[in-house]
């Protein structure tokens, strides 16, 4: 007998059950608009690896990076610009931001220079913050709650060999590093983290990508839809409960589309639905004894 048919054979059992064993990582993901975005966000200089899109979660707003731009754009979150910061680097391929910084990833000279930096927002003055240097076309990043979350490091000029999500402090990224392996062989075109269900939500890197859910606690795959993405030119992050994917089209044509996330609901850690259980059951012997 399973776990969760045992559970059901007792009333206390049944509610834990709903709750263990339960459709609960059920969802949907809709499309809810799609902004034409201005030129500067269709550089077509030698922009030959994935672009990223990230999250500043100080000022809510959206950040783009273009390969070889050497400028990090922001815009609001119906992709209107709002301002933009030219950076002294070389081949940028992902960005996120929090309210002291932005951080970015790099490439130089394939495996001769560091991959991870972090940007002084007035300035555009880079700090190399890791001792990554390993990745030829950098590693989507993403920042949330004084968490960094990157990927394992690129071994060729694609991100196909991505598998994995590293996730450190911010201020010591290469310290206490905790090192998640996704159940996937689709390689990673980018990454947004939903910190508040644990989860991360991955673009495939493929032309063809899926959209894919996973919880960052176990690697696990958690959902998966077919949306018709290109994830070799796109990037993708989370803002409140909503995805935004960003389509890079060289020359003009680039778009902003936002999907509405509904249903993905959070599910109790272990120690929550043992402590649901030590309720109800002191909830049966109180009843029991006004009964007695």
């Amino acid at each position: 007998m399973t776990f969760c048919h045992t559970l059901k054979s007792t009333a206390i059992g049944a509610i834990l059950a709903g709750i263990a064993c339960g459709p609960a990582l059920a969802g949907t993901v809709t499309l809810e608009n799609t902004f034409a975005l201005a030129n500067q966000l269709a550089d077509p200089r030698s922009n030959f690896h994935p672009q990223g899109l990230g999250y500043d979660t100080a000022t809510n707003e959206l950040l783009y990076m273009q390969q070889s731009s050497r400028t990090i754009f922001r815009s609001d979150l119906s992709g209107n610009i709002t301002g933009s910061l030219g950076i002294t680097l070389n081949h940028t391929t992902s960005v996120a931001g929090d309210g002291a910084n932005y951080y970015v990833s790099d490439y130089t000279s394939n495996t001769s220079g560091p991959d991870l930096f972090r940007v002084d927002k007035t300035t555009g003055v880079p700090t190399n913050m890791s001792t990554d240097v390993a990745g030829y076309g950098g590693s989507p990043i993403d920042v949330r709650d004084g968490n960094l979350y990157r990927t394992n490091l690129s071994t060729t000029y694609g991100w196909a060999n991505l598998n994995q999500i590293r996730i450190s402090a911010v201020a010591t990224p290469d310290a206490g590093v905790q090192t998640v392996t996704l159940a996937t062989g689709a390689g990673i075109g980018d990454i947004a983290v939903d910190s508040t269900r644990n989860n991360v939500w991955v673009l495939d890197y493929s032309a063809g990508a899926a959209l894919r859910r996973f919880d960052l606690a176990t690697g696990a795959e958690l959902d998966s839809f077919s949306l018709g993405l290109d994830g070799l030119t796109g990037g993708l992050t989370y803002a409140n409960d909503k995805l935004y994917y960003y389509d890079w089209v060289s020359g003009s044509g680039s778009t902003l589309s936002v999907f509405t996330l509904s249903g993905f609901t959070e599910v109790p850690e272990p120690g929550a639905i043992a402590l649901l259980g030590i309720g109800l059951f002191g909830l049966g012997v109180a009843r029991r004894r006004r009964t007695a």
